[in-house]
């Protein structure tokens, strides 16, 4: 397979014809980087399983490049990753928060292109599409921002008292949040012909586990849905379900995709 940029963790062979791992496709939170999934890329805790960290521009090994500012752009350039997979071979697209919304709507795009599409969607930590938007921009007041992000979890404190390194994120987290508000404003949910697996943190803040179930009305694939304890991030703590999960949407075959 060819190294996209997109993709600079992804070292599977390329399988072909459906034989195992099966690649997840794994699109990172607002302001977020590939890095996120990076132990999960490494882990051996699914063998089945090979865990593909997407790099969106602006952040991690892309840090040099700008952001993206329309969701469109970021589903274009997943697509450009996928269709370097080989023919036939099954993958799954995994979210989380901002990702998960990337995820829907590059399933969105596949179906309306009459692509291969994934094995199972599997979308965490975030509302289910068309929702009010759930973290607000505080137009411009960065200590507002930056507290909102501690209460979420996840963020070491020391991180956020290093200016230096506030000074590249809060861009890329503000141009992430700005578009992400703008989707959820925008968009117009139609029903997918693929599983949904939805994920929930009983302490989430920001999509708990009262919006968990939402993702329901956008699948006619079948759906399941499990909260899981943590706060937003939740999937880092809980890592075993939730890969257990994704492994569960490879190989139920209730939930596969045609």
């Amino acid at each position: 397979m060819t190294r996209n940029r997109w993709t600079p963790w992804d070292s599977a062979p390329a399988t072909g014809g459906g034989a195992d791992p099966v690649r997840v496709y794994c699109l990172p939170h607002a302001g977020g980087s590939a890095g996120a999934y990076l132990a999960w890329a490494r882990s051996r805790q699914a063998p089945g399983l090979h865990f593909v960290p997407v790099e969106l521009p602006g952040r991690g090994t892309r840090m040099g490049e700008p952001p993206l500012t329309s969701l469109r752009e970021v589903v274009d350039g997943v697509l450009s990753v996928l269709r370097e997979r080989p023919a036939g071979e099954p993958f799954v697209l995994f979210g989380h928060s901002m990702g998960a919304q990337i995820a829907y709507e590059t399933t969105r795009r596949l179906v309306a292109e009459e692509r291969p599409l994934p094995r199972a969607l599997v979308v965490s930590g975030c509302r289910p599409p068309g929702s009010p938007a759930a973290l607000p921009l505080h137009d411009g007041d960065d200590e507002r921002l930056i507290k909102d992000i501690l209460e979420l979890g996840g963020t070491p404190a020391e991180i956020l008292e290093h200016r230096e390194l506030l000074a590249m994120l809060l861009p890329v987290l503000r141009t992430d949040l700005t578009l992400l508000n703008a989707y959820m404003d925008e968009v117009r949910p139609t029903v997918l012909p693929v599983p949904v697996v939805a994920l929930g943190g009983t302490d989430d803040l920001l999509s708990g586990a009262e919006w968990v179930g939402g993702w329901r009305a956008v699948t006619a694939g079948g759906f399941r849905q499990r909260v899981l304890p943590g706060d937003h991030f939740f999937l880092h703590s809980r890592v075993d379900e939730v890969m257990a999960e994704i492994s569960a949407a490879v190989t139920d075959r209730a939930g596969t995709a045609g």
